[in-house]
């Protein structure tokens, strides 16, 4: 059985628990002042979390922009599994794996910058420059300086690798660009190999709808309750959105509170009954008959 390199998991989560410590504190200084520099970084991180002994990940060599590196298209992401899919799924859950392949294609220059995993949401402002701004508020003891270093350093520690001491386990799966895509790219070729499944571009559109509709999604997946703990469960219900999705275009449920609501109701339904042991097709039919009284419901509603 292989050995992935990781960094070590102990170092690593004290690094974790330092870098939170203080807002705007020397170590949070320390590490966005790094993060302008690729090896400056690349020392700093080796100082603080060694990697281990291992086997490296296979090279991704596709074009990354600081863009595309925070919403993988999802044809890098099919990519990306392809390559890495020798993976076992107890390595690719852990925070201090997915923080060294990550370092790995920093040195490798896939990476351009590091200052890429500081970038945030919008598209206004580079990782570089929102570095800049946090660091001339530290520098002028600004009060809001404290708050945005915090908010920059969280960012950058959960692209890189997950931040599950703030964010729980799913962190790995939703905030992580390399594990996200290697989770949401495994699931859908799950769901390809059973029979009578929607297209890939149709399951697709669900996985990818939104980040928050995402996160709701792994949410359940990552569930080990006696509902969605069904690999079953949750491809059906995966495959009936796809389908509703293609069959009702406008439909209210493709916002993340309404898909809240629908798997809630699938939640309430399974008190009654035990639907993991339902065949596959079974679950389907329910969840379809669900979808459509969800969205009718909301429709009346508004």
């Amino acid at each position: 059985m292989a050995t992935f390199a990781e960094r070590d998991d102990s170092a690593y989560t004290v690094l974790h628990r330092s870098l939170l410590a203080e807002k705007g504190g020397v170590m949070q200084r320390r590490f966005l002042i790094a993060l302008k520099d690729p090896e400056t970084f690349l020392d700093f991180m080796d100082e603080q979390a060694q990697p281990t002994s291992g086997e490296s990940v296979e090279r991704f060599t596709g074009a990354l922009t600081e863009q595309s590196f925070k919403e993988l298209p999802a044809a890098s992401e099919q990519a990306i599994y392809k390559i890495w899919s020798n993976v076992p799924p107890r390595v690719a859950c852990r925070t201090s794996f997915w923080a060294n392949v990550t370092l790995q294609h920093l040195r490798l220059g896939v990476l351009e910058q590091a200052w890429w995993l500081a970038a945030n949401g919008g598209k206004n402002e580079a990782g570089d420059e929102r570095i800049d701004r946090t660091l001339e508020l530290l520098s002028e003891e600004d009060d809001s300086g404290s708050k945005q270093a915090d908010q920059c350093v969280r960012t950058a520690l959960r692209r890189m690798g997950g931040l599950p001491a703030a964010r729980g386990n799913r962190s790995v799966y939703v905030d992580c660009s390399f594990g996200r895509a290697w989770w949401r790219e495994r699931l859908i070729k799950r769901l390809l190999e059973r029979e009578g499944v929607e297209s890939r571009k149709a399951l697709l559109d669900v996985v990818r709808c939104s980040q928050a509709y995402w996160e709701n999604l792994v949410t359940m997946i990552v569930s080990r309750g006696s509902v969605f703990g069904s690999v079953d469960v949750q491809d059906a219900f995966i495959n009936s959105m796809a389908k509703h999705f293609q069959a009702t275009p406008e439909t209210p449920l493709k916002t993340a509170k309404m898909l809240t609501v629908a798997l809630r109701r699938l939640s309430n339904i399974s008190a009654a009954r035990e639907l993991g042991l339902l065949e596959f097709e079974e679950i389907g039919t329910l969840v379809d008959d669900l979808l459509h009284h969800v969205a009718r419901s909301e429709g009346a509603a508004a």
